[in-house]
């Protein structure tokens, strides 16, 4: 594995040495992706979203209509950890974690509201300072729909600050 720090005389051969690094940095990082998708794919939990923080990558996986086990993550962990080493080595294996959404998971993207449909969500809007919480209904990509008390409400996705995942009985979102 190479150091962080690299000691050289030549300070052009540094350059393109500190140049082939960054580029191999991101080859890693599209193909531990496909890796995780691959894995993903054979076990019975669906990708939630894969994060990238400094220093450590975060798989993010739930299980549809139920919550997800710690066997479950445990199990995708290893055959990620064990198809990645196989293939590339355990040298340029990342520092990753898989983790279930949580109990107060940020939706982000049309995906996850897509995946989150049928879920209790707190929304948060820009004209209202209390927040809004109901059934996370479909979203067409400029609405969003939430069922509140029974009825439907459409919120506009740029008026809307925050939608989160919510649990009724725990005030946040129950895990998966």
């Amino acid at each position: 594995a190479f150091g962080r720090f690299i000691l050289v005389e030549n300070e052009k051969w540094a350059r393109e040495r500190a140049t082939f690094l960054f580029h191999m940095e991101r080859c890693m990082d599209t193909r531990f992706a496909d890796i995780v998708q691959l894995e993903v794919a054979k076990s019975n939990t669906t990708l939630v979203a894969i994060e990238n923080a400094p220093g450590m990558v975060s798989v993010v996986l739930m299980t549809p209509g139920k919550d997800i086990s710690v066997d479950e993550l445990e199990s995708v962990s290893r055959a990620i950890s064990h198809a990645f080493i196989e293939l590339y080595g355990d040298d340029y294996l990342p520092a990753f974690e898989v983790t279930s959404p949580g109990l107060d998971r940020v939706l982000k993207t049309q995906r996850e509201l897509e995946l989150f449909t049928g879920r209790f969500v707190r929304v948060t809007i820009k004209e209202s300072r209390e927040p809004i919480i109901g059934i996370l209904g479909t979203s067409d990509g400029s609405n969003v729909h939430v069922t509140v008390l029974g009825l439907d409400r459409a919120f506009e996705l740029r008026q809307v600050t925050k939608i989160s995942l919510w649990d009724e009985i725990l005030g946040g979102a129950r895990e998966g």
